[in-house]
């Protein structure tokens, strides 16, 4: 009897590893569909959300894959403010230019202040998330969806031609990605 049980056994033990094996492979598969699923949702749930943007800017971030919703949040948190964080150094740098027109200079001073403070927002808002306190989060996060729009209107105003526009669409984009998953959590 020890001589057949004995031969089942390394069979049995290949079995169990294969279903383990099996196992992790589907769990894998499952983690690198949250992306593209969580994007689906938030795209259906809210037009401005681009779902393209969403998938192509979460996916560019490695450990987004390995994610539960609420570590994509903070991803797409962590996005925008790197972007916002890129908006205000440009504004910045423009700022610098000699020969500015007053209303321009003005524009690009106001934008930079509200890329600032939105880059605090949305700090704050990473740790409300990490801290379950989703509705805080959205709060911070909404205020940074208005940012760009607020930017970009100061220029329409004297019909200037904004030279955030590129920036400011891309943020615009990324706040609504942002807050559309936070709010997926509460």
């Amino acid at each position: 009897m020890v001589s057949l049980i004995s031969p089942s056994l390394p069979f049995l033990f290949l079995l169990i590893l294969h279903q383990s094996s099996s196992f992790s492979t589907v769990d894998v598969s499952a983690d690198s569909d949250i992306i593209i699923e969580t994007c689906n949702r938030c795209a259906s749930s809210d037009p401005n959300v681009n779902y393209t943007l969403c998938v192509a800017s979460l996916e560019s971030v490695p450990k987004a894959r390995q994610s539960d919703l609420q570590g994509l949040a903070v991803v797409a948190v962590r996005l925008a403010k790197s972007n916002m964080t890129r908006a205000k150094s440009k504004a910045k740098n423009l700022l610098k230019a000699k020969s500015l027109d007053p209303y321009m200079e003005s524009c690009l001073e106001t934008c930079r202040e509200l890329y600032s403070n939105s880059i605090a927002d949305l700090e704050d808002s990473v740790k409300a998330i990490k801290s379950s306190r989703y509705g805080d989060a959205n709060i911070l996060i909404s205020s940074a969806v208005d940012v760009p729009r607020t930017c970009e209107d100061g220029f329409d105003e004297e019909g200037l031609q904004s030279p955030l526009s590129e920036e400011n669409d891309e943020l615009f984009g990324l706040t609504v990605i942002a807050l559309a998953i936070t709010s997926l959590l509460g």
